[in-house]
């Protein structure tokens, strides 16, 4: 009834405010005797709450709101994590809202990373999120900190916000760190000396950064750093999530622009290095690693997936390029299966 009763009307979500419903909504939210249900319907109320004027935000502020709604992502239950963060959505675009809410808890960010993949409405709301809170001025702090791990969820952030994000990927390129430009300082988290992680995800945040159109693709960092860096992660050396992280992340980087195409299919016998990805695992894993064996042998579909993603890329607009996978030693064996009369699915 309180649900139904607010719904595009801000008098009556005032009214419920005065009457004390807030307070009342949530302890019921807190309440580990409260069904999932009702918990669910507290945040939905909320939500509309918060929908409503300036002041009703600032009255869901003052009854700690924002530290009930977070807890609540802890649930296991997917709709409840989704309508509380609809509600922190709502709270956070709020111009009432201090961004600093969002950092009180350390543990929060991360959380919020984990929770992207859940569903397509977290991505929504936690990208939204994201979006007007993690100012790039704010994030800077974090990106230069000295703590590897304080640094990777800056990155993660940077790499969210830039996604097919044009207007935040232009913000982004001319923001100065210490006299340096962004960019700059991922291209030198792609040394080699950095972790592994940390160069995979900085070459997500030039590639995106790039495909939103604010760098150039003839930019010495991407041909010089990034799209070599993306092509080491390929390499056999590299864990399976890895290459498959890198395959996936070069093939959107080069899927539009021939001359970056040309670039890779040249680098590091990059075309023969895919061949590998239907040769694993190798006996040499078997032997080592029995445990790490029985997890590739789980997701070894998912290299060969990216290797044609990356195939797919390679050779979308240049006829030697697709010469070179066909005919050549790096073509995929189910390539080799055809030629040779055999029908492959």
């Amino acid at each position: 009834d309180m649900k139904n009763a607010v719904i595009g009307n801000n008098k009556q979500k005032a009214n419920l405010i005065v009457l004390g419903a807030v307070p009342r909504l949530l302890y019921l939210l807190q309440q580990e005797t409260s069904s999932t249900e009702l918990k669910t319907e507290c945040a939905v109320v909320l939500g509309s709450l918060a929908m409503g004027t300036e002041n009703n935000v600032k009255s869901l502020l003052d009854c700690h709101i924002i530290p009930a709604l977070l807890q609540g992502l802890l649930s296991p239950d997917l709709k409840f994590i989704e309508a509380c963060l609809r509600c922190l959505r709502t709270i956070f675009t709020s111009p009432v809202t201090p961004e600093e809410l969002l950092y009180t808890d350390a543990t929060v960010i991360p959380h919020l990373m984990a929770l992207l993949s859940r569903s397509r409405y977290t991505q929504e709301y936690i990208c939204q999120i994201f979006s007007h809170c993690c100012k790039v001025r704010t994030r800077m702090n974090v990106l230069c900190s000295i703590k590897s791990y304080v640094r990777m969820q800056a990155l993660k952030c940077f790499s969210v916000l830039a996604f097919e994000n044009p207007q935040v990927s232009m913000t982004l390129v001319n923001v100065l760190v210490d006299g340096e430009l962004l960019p700059q300082i991922f291209v030198k988290m792609l040394q080699r000396d950095k972790p592994i992680e940390m160069q995979l995800t900085s070459a997500k945040c030039l590639t995106y950064m790039c495909r939103a159109g604010a760098i150039r693709t003839d930019d010495n960092c991407i041909v010089l750093k990034t799209l070599p860096c993306l092509v080491r992660m390929c390499s056999k050396e590299r864990l399976l999530e890895e290459r498959v992280e890198g395959a996936e992340t070069l093939a959107y980087l080069i899927e539009p622009d021939v001359e970056l195409q040309r670039i890779a299919s040249i680098t590091d016998h990059l075309i023969a290095m895919l061949a590998d990805y239907f040769k694993y695992p190798s006996s040499v894993s078997a032997i080592t690693d029995i445990k790490r064996l029985d997890h590739d042998l789980k997701h070894a579909h998912e290299l060969r997936q990216a290797a044609f993603k990356l195939y797919a890329s390679l050779g979308a607009n240049d006829e030697d390029i697709r010469k070179k996978v066909s005919l050549g030693e790096g073509r995929p064996p189910v390539l080799t299966a055809s030629r040779q009369g055999v029908t492959s699915t």
